[in-house]
């Protein structure tokens, strides 16, 4: 019981260390985004004014806006111009 529990204490202050700085997503301005995120994006709903973008690090674009109800809308399409998610 005392080895387990020694081990386990030395596994919980081993891993309190400080996380490795990872840069997950970042902004884009929406005039740097590719023509082909766009293009699809507008596919999904053409009344919509897209006005932020962000890259995250899968490559995978997130732009947003508005579309002419109001209603906040985000799609997620690959650099590619490949559709990914809509809502």
């Amino acid at each position: 019981m005392r080895r387990l529990l020694s081990f386990a204490l030395s596994v919980a202050v081993v891993g309190c260390g400080k996380p490795a700085v990872t840069q997950i997503k970042a902004n884009v301005p929406i005039d740097q985004v590719p023509a082909a995120v766009l293009k699809t994006a507008h596919a999904k709903d053409p009344s919509v004014r897209f006005n932020d973008a962000i890259k995250r690090a899968d490559g995978v674009y997130e732009v947003q806006g508005k579309n002419a109800k109001g209603k906040l809308i985000r799609v997620e399409v690959k650099e590619s111009g490949e559709f990914v998610k809509f809502g």
